[in-house]
């Protein structure tokens, strides 16, 4: 049996598979949740939970609201403080017995879906669940349907997780995977139990944490991330790839010709049409990525664990999506031009941002409405990222 000690007396002792300790906090079996599918639990009580489930639910699959923002920015943030490899936010609906995926940060499962769903209670994820309580153990990859192996295909092999538990909501847990054990486990353990109750803030009153920073990250108009924390996240993932060896891309978007917009419409209508496009961006990406506006009719897309190849796809994806779009009140056809550039080790944010900037360039000179490479751009020819042009006119 390991012994883990944390700060303010957090004690976690791991025997085989199971956590048998409580952290601090989380104690005791009259907990409301530390039995999950209890029977002693009143009928009221599981009516409420469901009440609260499916507005979860509807959050998750809605556009961008403030609650999934939350959950995004909760499970990035635990994955990144800790030096995980990947993270997830799950909450269970006790009557129908679905475990559900709410957020992931650099996990396969589910990536490109949420929110996706699992029936029953599997895996190191449901196994805090089911406990109500906080630990780590080492995990095997194939047995873990959310938490086995990255977006990038690294196998994780130890798991720290915390439950997440709302007054009166659905059961959860908030956990992340790393390819080796941490070694400041303590510290690890304390990290994610911090974020597991900013979690629990955040399903008991959604919109909570998302409004104390909308202020100083949000774009008001779009609902993208503005020019400083655009330009923060942009920095922080250099970092992180620094740190652990991984690969991230960037995606320079610039809505073509979006001045005739504001010419013949005005700008309150061209702000609309804006809004609307920026909503079919942050729907188009990927769980994990982040989406920002640069500054008037320009946007930044950070592609976490994506090289140049897996980003122009992405970026055509997003621009064909943008193309077949209608904004509300016109039948006008918009389009965009992207450039792309994948970070090389060695190289600054700023460095990556020059080369998609030039590939942009490229992409506009062309006659926009293409996604263009940074390699392109470096072998002096247009390559086949040009592909968009035709198929979608």
């Amino acid at each position: 049996m390991v012994t883990d000690r944390c700060p303010g007396s957090c004690e976690v002792e791991r025997n085989g598979p199971k956590v048998t300790k409580l952290a601090p906090g989380l104690s005791g079996p009259q907990s409301r949740f530390s039995r999950i599918g209890s029977a002693s639990l009143p009928a009221s009580q599981f009516a409420h939970e469901d009440k609260l489930y499916s507005q979860l639910q509807s959050a998750a699959e809605a556009a961008d609201p403030p609650a999934a923002g939350e959950f995004s920015l909760i499970t990035r943030g635990v994955t990144v403080r800790t030096g995980a490899k990947a993270g997830v936010l799950a909450v269970f609906n006790r009557t129908d017995r679905v475990m559900q995926l709410l957020s992931g940060w650099g996990a396969a499962t589910g990536a490109d879906q949420l929110p996706f769903s699992l029936h029953g209670r599997t895996g190191f994820v449901g196994r805090v669940l089911e406990s109500g309580r906080a630990g780590g153990e080492q995990i095997e990859s194939e047995a873990e349907p959310i938490l086995g192996i990255t977006a990038s295909g690294a196998r994780l092999t130890y798991a720290v997780g915390a439950a997440v538990r709302p007054p009166g909501g659905p059961p959860g847990a908030l956990c992340v995977g790393f390819t080796s054990r941490p070694a400041e486990g303590a510290l690890t353990l304390w990290q994610v139990e911090s974020y597991a109750r900013l979690a629990s803030l955040c399903l008991h009153e959604a919109g909570m944490f998302d409004g104390l920073l909308a202020a100083t990250r949000l774009d008001g108009l779009t609902g993208c991330l503005n020019y400083a924390a655009i330009r923060t996240e942009l920095d922080r993932e250099v970092r992180r790839c620094e740190r652990h060896g991984r690969t991230m891309s960037c995606c320079f978007i610039d809505l073509d010709h979006f001045k005739r917009v504001n010419d013949r419409n005005g700008h309150l209508y061209g702000n609309r049409v804006l809004a609307e496009l920026a909503a079919v961006l942050r729907q188009g990406v990927r769980v994990g990525d982040t989406i920002g506006r640069y500054g008037g009719d320009e946007f930044l897309a950070i592609l976490p664990d994506a090289n140049e190849s897996d980003a122009c796809a992405l970026g055509e994806r997003l621009r064909s999506q943008i193309f077949t779009t209608r904004p509300s009140g016109t039948n006008e056809r918009l389009d965009m031009s992207i450039g792309v550039a994948q970070w090389r080790p060695g190289s600054s944010a700023d460095e990556m941002l020059g080369a998609a900037d030039a590939a942009l360039l490229r992409a506009k000179d062309s006659g926009g409405g293409i996604v263009v490479g940074a390699g392109a751009v470096a072998a002096g020819a247009r390559g086949d990222v040009a592909r968009g042009r035709a198929g979608t006119r």
